[in-house]
């Protein structure tokens, strides 16, 4: 049997999942493009497979598909996931994240942490969405195999600090350490938002402040910049 409506409960409960208010709701997030899919289907959490091929759980036509669809080129594959829920551990190495507006930015930090070895990203309640489809899409599967934890910044790094690992801010102001001097074990690093850097607040809660020596520009892209600390830091 194909899905021929748009009315149809399934495809209007899928329909809504574009949306964050319903992702939190039903705990679920609707996926598109193989890449994604399969990555998913590695971490366990695919629920429904959605798709114009009879092999999925639910068929369904090209229109409607269309209408799914988030990208520009359309997509013919989709799935429903359970969206994942991590509470925050004793670990090594944290990436923590205050105020990241664009989902490209923040989709390409989690990628960077993962690929780098990073244990967990934090992200602040003022961060995009890290469900939201243009963050999943440019973190090309890795949001489904690192934990991403969204919570108080001041209540994450208060454990963190309790459990001895040192946190330290992304900042440009004096007083701030070189990242090449930076070579602890473990450790947690906060990124600020594209305009306004790390909050005052976040900073003096931190062990400390460290900055990319530039030669030329004062400031570099967020994601730039915790791909250059995250590769210096890393394992």
């Amino acid at each position: 049997m194909i899905i021929t409506s748009l009315q149809n409960d399934f495809i209007k409960h899928c329909a809504k999942l574009n949306k964050k208010k319903y992702r939190d709701e039903y705990n679920e997030v609707l996926i598109e493009g193989e890449h994604l899919i399969q990555e998913a289907e590695t971490a366990g959490i695919v629920k429904k497979t959605v798709g114009l091929s009879e092999n999925n759980d639910i068929q369904i036509t090209e229109h409607i598909a269309h209408k799914l669809s988030n990208t520009v080129s359309g997509s013919s594959q989709f799935a429903v996931i359970s969206k994942p829920h991590y509470e925050l551990k004793k670990s090594e190495r944290y990436l923590i994240c205050d105020g990241i507006q664009d989902p490209g930015n923040l989709g390409t930090i989690i990628r960077t942490a993962h690929s780098f070895g990073f244990d967990a990203v934090i992200v602040s309640e003022t961060c995009v969405d890290e469900f939201n489809h243009k963050v999943i899409r440019s973190t090309q599967g890795s949001i489904f195999h690192i934990p991403v934890i969204r919570m108080s910044l001041a209540m994450a790094i208060t454990q963190i600090k309790s459990w001895e690992v040192p946190v330290f801010a992304s900042y440009l102001g004096e007083n701030t350490h070189n990242l090449q001097d930076i070579q602890t074990h473990p450790i947690a690093v906060v990124m600020g938002s594209e305009g306004s850097g790390v909050s005052d607040s976040i900073v003096d809660l931190c062990d400390g402040t460290v900055k990319i020596e530039t030669s030329q520009f004062e400031s570099l892209n967020v994601a730039i910049a915790t791909a250059i600390i995250c590769y210096t830091l890393r394992k």
